[in-house]
């Protein structure tokens, strides 16, 4: 098996579908913020303040092909597509699937999130502009899958249906 990212804008799900999905195929999860964590010894609010948005996302991209290998999952984080060989690397390197929902959804999860700070404190109408600015990103991945209303373990299903669709 090729290894399966998973991508979408902060607080779509990626990480809680991906231990979902991890445990039902019987492999490895990788939480890409997690390992940047551990290689850093920082966090990722301290990480944006001391190197910026630009800094994270080179060390992001670092990261994200150190850890990928066969046989995982792995959640990234939601502004790793907005470097283009971020995009080209997963596809070569898996297949890439886009957790889509809406803004009002990913509002209510993330606005108040200091571990999030592109998004902690900001208007819905700010993270919007943000996600409208990725979703063109988002949706060159290799398939969609929404989250809305649904349970991880209904999208879960739903992600291994369309592995199965690929046999």
């Amino acid at each position: 098996m090729k290894s399966i990212y998973l991508v979408g804008f902060m607080g779509c799900g990626k990480t809680t579908v991906g231990k979902k999905l991890a445990t039902a195929l019987n492999c490895q999860f990788i939480d890409l913020d997690e390992e940047i964590v551990s290689h850093t010894g920082k966090s990722i609010p301290t990480i944006f303040e001391e190197k910026g948005e630009n800094g994270f996302r080179k060390i992001e991209s670092e990261v994200l092909k150190k850890v990928s290998n066969e046989d995982s999952i792995i959640s990234t984080g939601g502004g790793i597509v907005t470097r283009p060989e971020n995009i080209v690397f997963m596809k070569q390197n898996g297949i890439l699937f886009y957790l889509e929902t809406t803004i009002e959804t990913l509002y209510k999860r993330i606005h108040q999130d200091s571990n999030r700070p592109n998004a902690v404190n900001r208007s819905i109408e700010e993270l919007n502009t943000l996600f409208i600015s990725r979703k063109s990103f988002y949706e060159k991945a290799d398939f969609t899958v929404s989250v809305t209303e649904k349970s991880s373990k209904d999208v879960s299903v739903e992600i291994i249906n369309c592995l199965n669709s690929l046999r």
